[in-house]
């Protein structure tokens, strides 16, 4: 058992489930399929299998080297006001006395970021790495990423059947990857658990950062040659193992240049939705503004977060979070078990490097594949920088890359390419090359909230090993 001298709770901010318990399904659940029929392929540029992929040098470092903090915002549940620029995530605050829980309810979306800004979902990212590193040579930059694409690329080389899809575009000299479901606003069906009950009732937003909702951390480190900034959710961070006690330095943010234009906001945030379903009519309907409150919140400090149910005595099978806590240098993991009812008397805070740093070395093999295949996604992107490309595998150990059907989707707003462009030196775009014929020849993807389409499944998903940040509440996951 876990106890502090701590007794706040965390407010109520409707984040995303950390795993959960649920009742089980009489039939064998079977993952949410993508949908090429509402989203069709653009035409196939190569395929690559599994065992097409070498094994880099022995002698290369493919180990994950200089990891650093680079930007973080916190979503508001205010649906007046988008981001918060640092902000800070959630201290872990448990309680001195365990109390029974309520299990989740309410609507939750899928993939949060998507549903905040479902036309730019890259957008706030670089508007915060833009805003926080002034001197940014963006040049530099080989890759801008998420824990999603990311771990859905190691789970292929890993020869995990679980299909993916994600959005490819070359902005200057950067490749951005962009993750992609079937319907940006889709809500996770049947919550059920206490996945989001637990992190309300342990954790505390700090009151510069109150009325968050998550807090999205952008770290930048090298893996095999490839200089990579990676957005994740984190679930909290732990006081005592901050600087000194203390929230970590301030961020050095540069002065803002002013509000966003009208312009800008419907590019970046337009029909932006908010975490619950109750707040979307207020979020379509208001502007978005980002202010800069909250700090820098040391690497060390960040934790991800799990709850499971103790009731079959079963421990959480901690190789399929390795992987993932890998991919994002979180070095603290807690995961909290509860009777079957809500009452949670097993807490385990866990510093998890040494194991990590194990996983890394008995799995360098499928590390060594996945560097093969990141720099055969990148050098196909780069050949021709105008292109669109989608990344898909739609069953194990085939992957294909392809042109986006029809115009394509931005990474970002042509205003934000710009200013990314401009921290290198490099040459604008127009509105004008972002309707050439490069991708050409279907009418655009997803013009409107009616495109995006999901087919409905008849039987309730196990979420208890899944999350929204890490596979999109699959269903599939394993504990």
């Amino acid at each position: 058992m876990l106890s502090s001298p701590s007794s706040s709770r965390g407010g109520f901010a409707p984040r995303r489930g950390r795993g959960g318990w649920n009742r089980p399904s009489a039939k064998k659940w079977e993952p949410v399929k993508l949908d090429t029929d509402a989203h069709p392929l653009g035409e196939l540029l190569q395929t690559v299998q599994g065992s097409d992929l070498k094994l880099v040098n022995a002698s290369t470092d493919v180990s994950i080297d200089d990891c650093r903090y680079v930007a973080s915002y916190n979503w508001l549940s205010d649906a007046t006001t988008a981001t918060i620029i640092a902000g800070r995530p959630p201290r872990w605050t448990p309680l001195q006395t365990p109390q029974r829980l309520k299990e989740d309810s309410g609507q939750y979306f899928r993939d949060p970021n998507a549903a905040r800004c479902p036309e730019y979902p890259m957008a706030p990212v670089v508007k915060a790495i833009l805003q926080q590193n002034p001197a940014l040579d963006a040049g530099s930059i080989d890759l801008v990423a998420c824990g999603s694409t990311l771990g859905n690329l190691l789970r292929f080389v890993r020869g995990i059947d679980k299909p993916f899809r994600f959005n490819v575009q070359v902005i200057g000299d950067t490749v951005f990857f962009i993750r992609k479901e079937n319907d940006p606003k889709e809500l996770i069906k049947d919550v059920r658990g206490f996945g989001h009950t637990f992190p309300d009732a342990y954790t505390t937003w700090d009151n510069d950062v109150k009325n968050s909702e998550t807090h999205q951390r952008i770290v930048q480190y090298v893996f095999a040659g490839l200089k990579c900034f990676v957005r994740f959710e984190v679930d909290g961070y732990l006081k005592d193992r901050t600087a000194g006690g203390g929230s970590g330095d301030k961020v050095n943010l540069r002065s803002p240049t002013g509000p966003f234009s009208a312009n800008d906001l419907s590019q970046a945030f337009g029909n932006a939705t908010i975490g619950t379903a109750s707040a979307i009519a207020k979020a379509s309907n208001g502007s978005f503004n980002t202010t800069l409150r909250g700090s820098e919140i040391p690497q060390g400090s960040i934790f991800d977060l799990k709850t499971r149910s103790g009731k079959y005595k079963k421990d959480i099978d901690m190789s399929d979070m390795y992987p993932l806590l890998w991919i994002k240098q979180i070095p603290n993991f807690i995961v909290a078990y509860h009777d079957g009812a809500g009452l949670f008397q097993d807490i385990r805070v866990q510093d998890v490097r040494a194991d990590v740093q194990r996983w890394e070395k008995e799995n360098i093999d499928c590390i060594r594949r996945l560097s093969s295949l990141l720099n055969i996604i990148i050098d196909i992107a780069r050949k021709d920088d105008k292109v669109l490309l989608e990344v898909i595998s739609q069953k194990v150990n085939v992957l294909q890359i392809r042109r986006q059907h029809g115009q394509g989707m931005q990474a970002l707003p042509v205003a934000l390419q710009n200013e990314w462009l401009a921290t290198s030196g490099g040459v604008s775009v127009e509105d004008d090359d972002l309707s050439s014929d490069t991708n050409a020849g279907h009418d655009a993807v997803y013009d409107s909230e009616e495109d995006w389409k999901f087919g409905s499944d008849d039987e309730e998903p196990d979420y208890t090993a899944c999350s929204a940040e890490d596979c999109g509440y699959c269903g599939k996951c394993t504990y």
